[in-house]
C-alpha cells in the first residue's frame, strides 16, 4: 500500500513549525519557517532565507511568503476560512501552543496522521536511504581495513565519518560510535581514547544522511586471534539477525518481530545478555516508527524502513551487535546492505 501525504479536509490546514515535518511535507530543506499545508500550500521564511527558498519552491506546489511575525501567517489561515488548525503535539512547544491559542480557536493534534505517513517511504525516500546505506556500508568496511594496534576509538571514528563525507554523505546520520575491547559491552557507549591492542573485539556502528534521508549499521570484528566465547557469540547473534531478517514479513507485529531474534538468542543461552529492542524505523529521522520492541503493537507494512540488530553484551569483556538497515519489500524484509556478515578477523601485525 503506498500512502500519501496527508488528506486535509475543507476548512481545515497543518501548521507546521519542526524543521524535519517542513521537509517532510514540502520535500525542501529551509532553516526556518511555517509550512501551511492545505487547499493552499504556503511556506512562510524570513528574509534571511527568502530568496533561497523561492528558489528551492518553486519546482514544488507551495507559494513563498515573506515572514515578519506569526500574525502574518495568522492571517493567511483566517483569509483561508480555515477553521481547524492541526498542529503537531510531539514538536510544539508550550510557549508555541500558547501563541497558536492567541490566534485560533480551534487546534488540533495531527503527530500520529503524520507519523503514519512517514512510516510507508516512497521511491524518492527509498532512493535516498538505500544511497545513505551504500556509503556507510563501503566506509565500515574501509574503516577496518585500517586497523591498527595503537589507534585510537576516536582516531577510528574521525577516518570513518570523514571518508563517508568523501563518499557523498551530506552528515552523519548520529553520533558514531566506535568501542574497542570491553567498551563495547556497552550498546551505547560514548567513544572516547582508547586504544587498540591485540585480541580485542571492535564494534562501530554509525550511519550517513543523504537528501535528509538516514542509514543505520553496526558491524563486529575481531583485532588479532579470536577464543571460541566470541565465535559461538558472534554466530548466535548472526543467526538472530538472519532469523529475524527470514522469517518478518508485512502484517507482523513489532513485537512478534522482535520475539524472533529474542528466542533465537534465549534458546543460545544468550537472552538475558539482549538487552535492547530488535530495531527502529530509519527516514529523516534516525528513530522513527516502527518500532520493533517487546512492547510495540504496530504492524510493519510494504516500503517501511526498519533496523534489524540483535546484539549480545557481557559486561567487563565484550559485546557483539550485527545491524542492517532494511525495507519492506514485496511483503518481505529486504536488507539494504550487501556482506555476507560472516566474522571478520583482522589480523594483527607481529
Amino acid at each position: 500500500m503506498r500512502m500519501e501525504k496527508p488528506t486535509v479536509k475543507s476548512g481545515q490546514c497543518f501548521l507546521i513549525k519542526d524543521r524535519l515535518l517542513r521537509r517532510y511535507l514540502s520535500g525542501v530543506d529551509i532553516a526556518e519557517g511555517f509550512l501551511i499545508y492545505g487547499a493552499q500550500k504556503i511556506y512562510f521564511t524570513d528574509m534571511r532565507y527568502f530568496s533561497a527558498a523561492k528558489g528551492k519552491l518553486a519546482r514544488t506546489e507551495y507559494t513563498a511568503a515573506a515572514l515578519k511575525d506569526f500574525s502574518d501567517v495568522a492571517e493567511v489561515v483566517r483569509k483561508n476560512g480555515v477553521r481547524t488548525v492541526y498542529i503537531d503535539y510531539k514538536t510544539t512547544t508550550l510557549s508555541e501552543y500558547e501563541e497558536y491559542k492567541k490566534f485560533f480557536g480551534d487546534i488540533k493534534d495531527c503527530s500520529e496522521i503524520l507519523a503514519e505517513c512517514r512510516t510507508i517511504k516512497s521511491r524518492e525516500e527509498l532512493d535516498s536511504i538505500k544511497a545513505a546505506c551504500e556509503i556507510s556500508e563501503r566506509a565500515v568496511k574501509d574503516a577496518f581495513g585500517v586497523l591498527r594496534e595503537g589507534i585510537t576509538e576516536k582516531e577510528l571514528k574521525t577516518f570513518l565519518e570523514s571518508r563517508m563525507v568523501a563518499l557523498g554523505a551530506e552528515d552523519m546520520a548520529f553520533d558514531t560510535i566506535v568501542a574497542f575491547g570491553k567498551n563495547s559491552a556497552v550498546p551505547h557507549h560514548e567513544t572516547g581514547k582508547a586504544a587498540l591492542v591485540k585480541n580485542q573485539v571492535v564494534l562501530i556502528d554509525t550511519g550517513c544522511i543523504v537528501n535528509g534521508y538516514c542509514s543505520d549499521i553496526t558491524r563486529t570484528a575481531f583485532f588479532g586471534e579470536p577464543d571460541d566465547e566470541f565465535l559461538n557469540v558472534y554466530d548466535a547473534v548472526l543467526n538472530a539477525n538472519l532469523k529475524a531478517e527470514s522469517e518478518i514479513c508485512a502484517g507482523i507485529t513489532g513485537k512478534a518481530a522482535d520475539k524472533i531474534a529474542r528466542d533465537e538468542l534465549e534458546n543460545r543461552g544468550y537472552g538475558e545478555y539482549f538487552t535492547h529492542s530488535l530495531g527502529h524505523g530509519v527516514g529523516l529521522e534516525i528513530h522513527e516508527n516502527p518500532y520493533l520492541s517487546p512492547k510495540s503493537d504496530e504492524t510493519l507494512c510494504e516500503n517501511a524502513v526498519f533496523t534489524v540488530e540483535p546484539g549480545v553484551y557481557i559486561e567487563g569483556k565484550f559485546g557483539i551487535r550485527i545491524e542492517d538497515t532494511c525495507v519492506m519489500e514485496n511483503g518481505r524484509a529486504k536488507r539494504l546492505m550487501s556482506d555476507d556478515k560472516k566474522p571478520l578477523i583482522i589480523k594483527a601485525e607481529k
